[in-house]
C-alpha cells in the first residue's frame, strides 16, 4: 500500500512507479486524494505498463488500485480522440530530449510556452480558442531498449474537464530507434480536436527529426 494523501503530482505516479518496478506480480493500492492522479496521470501510468487498475471511493480519498500480472499484455487504447504517427530516426540517444516538454512546442502551435514549476511538473501556456494555462505532468519509464515517456495534461473547467497529453514510446533496433508518438484528447469539441492532432503529428513528423538529433 502507498499513502500519497496530500501529496500533488508528479508525486503520486512517480512513487507508484517506482513501487511497481519493486514487483514481480501482485496488487498495489495507492491512497490519494488529487484529481489528476486519480484521472489522468495514475491512468496514464497504467496504460504505459499494461497494467490493469480500477478505484474505490473511500471518503475524502480513493484506493487507486493496480493489478501487476505477469505477462501483463501493453494496452493500447487510450481514452477520447487519439492518432499516432512513426518516425524513424538514426542512431540517437533521446531519453533527456524526450523528457523535456518543450519539445511539444516544434510542432503544436497551440503551446506558447512552458514553464517548469517542479520536477516533472510544468504549466503549459495554451492558446486554443482562449488563451488558458494548464498543468503537465511527465512520468518517464524506461524499457530494455528504449522509453515510454507519458505527457499528461489536466483541466477543469467549469462544468466539464478536459485532459489530453501525448506518448512517446521508443525503441532501438540495431542502429536505428523508432519513435511511436500518440496525441490523445477527451473534453468537449472533439472533433476539432482530433483535426488538430493529424496536423500535429504531421509536423511531428516533419520537425522532430531536426529537434532530436541536433
Amino acid at each position: 500500500m502507498l499513502d500519497v494523501r496530500g501529496e500533488e503530482c508528479p508525486i503520486p505516479e512517480m512513487r507508484a512507479a517506482k513501487e511497481l518496478q519493486k514487483i514481480p506480480s501482485g496488487k498495489l493500492v495507492v491512497l490519494t486524494d488529487h484529481e489528476p492522479a486519480i484521472d489522468v496521470t495514475l491512468p496514464s501510468l497504467c496504460k504505459s505498463l499494461g497494467l490493469r487498475y480500477e478505484t474505490v471511493k473511500e471518503g475524502e480519498y480513493v484506493k487507486f488500485i493496480i493489478y501487476k500480472e505477469r505477462g501483463s499484455a501493453k494496452i493500447d487504447e487510450i481514452e477520447g480522440v487519439s492518432d499516432t504517427e512513426r518516425i524513424t530516426l538514426g542512431d540517437v540517444r533521446l531519453r533527456d530530449k524526450l523528457s523535456d516538454p518543450t519539445i511539444l512546442m516544434s510542432f503544436v502551435p497551440q503551446i506558447k510556452a512552458v514553464d517548469n514549476v517542479a520536477p516533472g511538473s510544468y504549466i503549459l501556456h495554451m492558446k486554443w480558442f482562449i488563451s488558458w494555462e494548464t498543468p503537465l505532468y511527465v512520468t518517464l519509464n524506461p524499457l530494455p531498449k528504449g522509453d515510454i515517456v507519458y505527457y499528461t495534461a489536466y483541466q477543469k473547467l467549469p462544468m466539464t474537464r478536459i485532459s489530453f497529453g501525448w506518448r512517446f514510446v521508443s525503441n532501438r533496433v540495431g542502429n536505428e530507434v523508432t519513435l511511436d508518438i500518440t496525441e490523445w484528447y477527451k473534453g468537449p469539441l472533439s472533433g476539432q480536436a482530433k483535426k488538430s492532432i493529424r496536423k500535429h503529428l504531421e509536423k511531428a513528423k516533419e520537425t522532430l527529426p531536426r529537434v532530436l538529433t541536433s
